[in-house]
């Protein structure tokens, strides 16, 4: 039997405790990935999910986020959603309430207002101050971007989008992907995020997309995504990790073929991504050659989340 526990990407590591208490407890593996995921979502000093989250190239902040069933592969997600605290619980009423696995835009706040999830502004002085200075460097005098202006052309003048993003935002982690194990060998996993910085009104990237950025199943593990979701999207990343689990890899093997896929695209962007099997074993991998991949790990027996180190994946 394997000792219960949950795992989350560098982002998450002070926030694992919540799920921990659900699962030491004998609470399902489910309640104590939303659970951990909502506190994520609340840290005002992470601008890459909830609360701060930089906003797309209007200045308003567009969420993801999906949750998933190991046991029954039932999922729930969501899509540009706006003004709601908790994406990954808005996500949990889909999958627990709806009929369908994924709401975006106004029809998924009509049901998350109908669900009596919480609204709330998730603008921040930091998210304003970001967004701003993208503004400045990229539109001169012009100071405001407006529906009438070209602004997919203008988008592209942006030069030192990343090396002022970088200076102002240097809490920006990406993604936060949370799974965990439970008592009754039970995986889940999620996913929420405020999606790439500044991007197009409307772009979802693959943290909402079940098989792109997120996905498990009891019979073999769980997988989810951060980086450069167009590239998770166009692999189906996720599901292709548990393929490869199904057919006998360990997660260390399967994480490295994964980003050997994402090298494969030529993309724009990295990709990195943290696994699990139905065995206990853990991993996490990137494909970007200057960074470390670590991740989180709490299991039921300690009193902090350990750090762990993953690997890094050349071309």
């Amino acid at each position: 039997m394997v000792k219960p526990f949950i795992i989350g990407t560098r982002n998450a590591g002070q926030f694992l405790h919540a799920g921990a208490k659900i699962l030491r407890e004998g609470g399902s593996a489910l309640d104590a990935v939303e659970a951990a995921t909502r506190l994520v979502e609340l840290n005002p000093n992470d601008t890459s999910v909830g609360l701060a989250g930089i906003p797309n190239i209007l200045g308003v902040q567009e969420m993801d986020a999906t949750i998933m069933c190991g046991k029954t592969r039932n999922s729930g997600a969501v899509g540009a959603l706006k003004g709601f605290k908790h994406p990954i619980s808005v996500a949990r009423k889909v999958l627990d309430e709806a009929p369908h696995v994924l709401l975006v835009g106004a029809g998924a706040e009509r049901f998350a207002r109908i669900m009596g999830c919480e609204e709330g502004d998730l603008e921040t002085e930091l998210s304003k101050k970001v967004y701003q200075a993208f503004i400045d460097d990229a539109f001169d005098d012009e100071g405001v971007i407006d529906e009438s202006q070209n602004w997919v052309v203008k988008y592209a003048r942006s030069q030192n989008l990343r090396e002022w993003f970088d200076k102002l935002a240097d809490e920006h982690h990406g993604t936060v992907n949370i799974m965990a194990l439970d008592a009754n060998g039970d995986i889940a996993s999620a996913v929420s995020t405020s999606g790439t910085a500044l991007k197009f009104p409307g772009r979802l990237g693959d943290s909402p997309i079940i098989g792109a950025g997120n996905y498990c199943d009891n019979r073999y593990g769980a997988a989810a995504c951060t980086g450069r979701g167009e590239l998770a999207i166009r692999n189906s990343t996720a599901r292709t990790i548990i393929h490869y689990l199904e057919n006998g890899l360990n997660p260390e093997e399967a994480a490295f073929l994964a980003m050997k896929d994402i090298h494969d695209l030529n993309g724009v962007g990295g990709m990195n991504c943290i696994v699990l099997d139905n065995k206990g074993n853990t991993i996490s991998a990137t494909t970007t050659p200057e960074r470390d991949s670590v991740y989180w790990y709490f299991d039921v027996d300690m009193t902090e989340a350990e750090q762990r180190s993953g690997i890094n994946v050349q071309k």
